[in-house]
């Protein structure tokens, strides 16, 4: 597309009509405290003051880059909205900030290489995008000096470096790649290019080399059903800026970009809502954190989604009762531009699955919504051979209400160890950590797979069956298991039914383990654990002797409260031993028993006023009658 086809500035995704929006009377509640935050956030940083981001932690020039972008956004928006001149002054100060800054990346200022040309990382695509924003939304305003400076900085420090690793033989590996990295990289320098097109001669091939590396990130989540390997947090890291670009790309070309098109980016909406029931995220692997952000709402705008739009107008709702102690809203500049104004009627949302696989990926969430209080449980199928994957397959997350009552032991803060060679042996990485199962005191192996991930009906129950003999590995003289795998079925009488199987070779144990950060209390083979305002009576059972006991985590970082692990045990070794767990909200008795006689299963479980009887062969399978 030629230069002079292109839209006039601002042509990236705040256009015209989200700046008529930062303009407008803020009418929901929470857009009103993001509009009271920006003015005062504008008013502190038209002075400069020194930026707060955390020193010698990890990738801490990324965290000063995303704290210059808040800044940068709120200025430009109080610009905006005002026309004073000191927020485009101190706009352009902060780029000029920017461009005084030694080193972008956390990477090469430890490796004591300060040129510009040393790497492409994600600080340097955060700090592209940072760029692009203040360009196309200062540009009519800006002088031709000032927009001479601001292009000299892109070509140093920004498109310069990314047309210099990328346009060669041997890119970098987020080039083309499936993880967050080709979205934050490719994305911002393509934001960049977007905003500089006709005034920066990199930025024609820079856009060119962003078009060519995009797709492979689409594509992950297509194979997905719209789901995302690198867990919730990840997601929405890096369809942020995947979202950014794309629609950047329509605002400033006039047409609808092709990746635009793909039902998967449609669907992948609804993937951080399924893992985040009541906004607490849900997901698996490194970064399992999520909250609204503004990209999302304006995603569900362009493709016409009204469930997801009052989804996330539910979540802000949350957000604005606990901001009314105090404290600050997250991305105000980009909610007051992104978001219509209006809420969504809460009859817009759709109604979900009851069970919902993600095929391709095999992520599960079972719901049942239809009282109070609803419950929520995520289930690990697939590989655990993705980025920042865990070993945590078989592994499940538990929600009552608002609050998460069973969780996996997440990983507290990223150290040296965490990317290096040595990352299996942090404790929140390995399956010990997590609401799984052991074979002989050990679980999944490093890089493994579940044989089969499928989605299953027991006799009016809808849950999902997992088969991990080979995630299970080898131990002394050959295979760990001859069968392992795990049923987590979602009763009708709203309660979750958790059936575990293994036959060994040889004679051994098995556990299944679960974690909580709720008040405990383990009894015989029941607990009962306490959360601030809701309760839930796990019950155990086991086909051969078995007994519960519980424990402390003593997390990697010290200052991460611990949590309480129950582990349900066989007393002695056995080749063929079967476990049930009920989850029955509420604190009323209920109770579970699990019988084999070495054909068959059969499972009984009672809870207040019920009682159901389920069959199963000795693969879980549901067994004919």
């Amino acid at each position: 597309m030629s230069a002079a086809s292109f839209a006039p500035h601002p042509r990236l995704y705040l256009g015209t009509e989200e700046l008529d929006r930062l303009r407008a009377e803020p009418r929901t509640p929470f857009l009103k405290l993001a509009a009271w935050q920006i003015i005062a956030d504008a008013d502190r940083f038209v002075d400069m003051p020194p930026l707060t981001y955390a020193r010698n932690v990890h990738n801490e020039h990324l965290i000063r880059a995303r704290e210059t972008q808040t800044r940068m956004l709120s200025l430009l928006a109080r610009w905006v909205q005002t026309g004073e001149a000191r927020f485009r002054d101190a706009a352009l100060a902060h780029v000029e900030m920017m461009d005084a800054w030694e080193y972008w990346s956390w990477i090469t200022w430890r490796r004591d290489d300060p040129d510009p040309n040393a790497i492409f990382d994600l600080s340097y695509g955060e700090n592209s995008a940072t760029l692009a924003l203040a360009y196309d939304l200062l540009y009519d305003d800006l002088s031709e000096n000032e927009r001479a400076t601001m292009v000299d900085i892109a070509r140093r420090r920004a498109l310069g470096p990314f047309v210099h690793h990328v346009d060669n033989d041997n890119p970098p590996s987020w080039y083309g790649g499936t993880n967050n990295w080709n979205a934050v990289c490719a994305g911002g320098a393509g934001v960049l290019a977007l905003a500089m097109r006709e005034d920066l001669p990199e930025a024609r091939r820079a856009l060119e080399l962003a078009e060519g590396s995009m797709p492979a990130f689409v594509e992950e989540a297509e194979r997905s059903d719209g789901g995302w390997s690198e867990g919730v947090g990840y997601w929405a890291y890096g369809m942020m800026y995947a979202f950014r670009y794309l629609t950047s790309h329509e605002r400033a070309t006039g047409s609808a970009h092709p990746l635009m098109r793909k039902r998967c980016m449609r669907e992948t909406l609804r993937f951080p809502l399924d893992f985040s029931p009541a906004g607490i995220a849900c997901g698996f692997g490194d970064s399992n954190s999520w909250r609204p952000a503004p990209f999302h709402y304006a995603a569900a705008e362009r493709f016409a989604l009204p469930d997801v739009m009052a989804n996330l107008d539910g979540h802000l709702d949350r957000i604005t009762q606990r901001l009314a102690s105090g404290g600050a809203a997250p991305n105000p500049a980009e909610w007051l531009a992104l978001h219509p104004g209006e809420a969504q009627p809460g009859s817009a949302r759709a109604s979900r699955p009851t069970v919902n696989l993600y095929r391709g990926l095999d992520w599960a969430k079972l719901e049942d919504s239809c009282a109070e209080p609803a419950l929520h449980m995520t289930v690990r199928g697939g590989t655990s051979e993705v980025p920042h994957g865990h070993r945590d397959l078989l592994s499940f997350h538990c929600v009552v209400g608002e609050e998460r009552l069973i969780e996996n032991v997440g990983v507290g803060e990223y150290l040296d160890t965490t990317f290096s060679n040595r990352r299996e042996e942090l404790f929140e990485v390995g399956p010990a950590s997590k609401n799984t199962l052991l074979v002989n005191g050990v679980g999944i192996t490093v890089g493994s797979a579940l044989d089969r991930t499928e989605r299953v009906s027991v006799d009016g129950a809808e849950g999902v069956r997992m088969v991990a003999t080979s995630a299970m590995g080898e131990m002394r003289d050959g295979p760990a298991a001859t069968f392992c795998g795990r049923l987590v079925l979602l009763l009708p009488e709203r309660a979750f039914l958790i059936v575990d199987q293994a036959i060994l070779p040889r004679a051994g144990r098995i556990e299944s383990r679960m974690f909580s950060s709720a008040d405990v209390d383990a009894f015989t083979a029941t607990a009962l654990l306490k959360g601030h305002s809701e309760r839930m009576r796990v019950a155990y059972a086991c086909s051969v002797p078995a007994l519960l006991t519980a424990a402390t985590t003593a997390p990697t970082t010290p200052t991460q409260a611990p949590h309480t692990m129950l582990r349900w045990c066989t007393r002695a070794q056995q080749t063929r031993m079967a476990m049930a767990t009920l989850l029955v909200p509420g604190r009323a008795a209920a109770s579970v028993s699990i019988a084999s006689d070495g054909k068959r299963l059969s499972v009984h479980v009672e809870g207040k006023g019920w009682r159901r009887d389920v069959a199963l062969t000795q693969q879980l399978k549901p067994r004919r009658t």
